[in-house]
């Protein structure tokens, strides 16, 4: 992975979550998602748009959890960003076939601001049921945008910075049609009428623009900041049963805002 530079285009406890249920060697897909609430487009750190889990490609005894955050970072914004030490990240783990109730957590949070900062990780541990979080157990601290960061105690390894955005998306194209998800004219009205029920009518999309997409995120080399944990996969699956684990992520402050 690796952060993207170039020309540039034209370009809580608000909670966020994106949830996807896996088996460590299969993968399916869900859709990413920038943006998706004013509250964390005040708070860009807080805004999740993707969650990943898959195998760590040189080590297979060990597993991958990734979230990332602060979407639509040019490469000047991406290297002044940093995580939002009043927002604590976490990445929730529920065993088995049911995906109710996370019976693990790691969470993330940044100690002080700006690109030297350190990210305090803590876990994995089993959390309190409830609407309030309680920070786990300190595994330790890496520094922010490290990518030479020793392992943790408990075999852990942890990165926190900027990274090139995967998302493949016709931004600009998408806010043709709904001007007041763009955040150079917030506040503008959607056209109307438009819905994203599906499946859609017979006609919905017929005025809609025809021809080749384009990935404005990488032609604009957009960023996001990501949060990475290759962990080793005994301390992530049940000692024994299935090995179906379901993957959530939150971001929340005590405030709310």
């Amino acid at each position: 992975m690796t952060s993207r530079s170039g020309a540039l285009g034209s370009g809580l406890a608000a909670l966020a979550l994106v949830l996807t249920a896996v088996l460590y060697n299969v993968l399916p897909v869900r859709g990413s998602d920038h943006q998706d609430s004013p509250t964390v487009v005040a708070r860009p750190a807080a805004d999740i748009t993707d969650v990943f889990v898959y195998p760590a490609g040189d080590n297979p005894s060990n597993v991958v959890l990734q979230m990332d955050v602060s979407p639509l970072l040019t490469p000047a914004n991406a290297s002044q960003a940093a995580l939002d030490p009043a927002v604590l990240y976490q990445f929730k783990i529920a065993h088995g076939t049911s995906a109710g109730q996370e019976d693990m957590a790691i969470q993330v949070q940044a100690i002080g601001a700006g690109p030297t900062q350190t990210v305090a990780v803590y876990g994995p541990f089993a959390p309190v049921p409830g609407t309030v979080s309680t920070a786990g157990p300190l595994s330790g601290t890496v520094a922010f945008n490290s990518t030479s960061a020793a392992a943790l105690a408990n075999g852990m390894r942890v990165f926190a910075g900027p990274r090139a955005d995967p998302f493949f998306f016709d931004l600009f194209q998408f806010f043709s049609f709904l001007p007041d998800r763009n955040y150079q004219t917030a506040g503008a009205s959607p056209k109307a009428p438009f819905s994203f029920k599906f499946p859609a009518p017979a006609g919905a999309f017929a005025s809609c623009v025809q021809g080749t997409p384009n990935d404005a995120l990488s032609s604009n080399s957009f960023n996001v900041l990501s949060i990475v944990i290759e962990a080793p996969r005994s301390l992530i699956a049940p000692a024994s049963g299935s090995q179906v684990i379901h993957l959530w992520a939150t971001t929340s402050t005590v405030s709310g805002t």
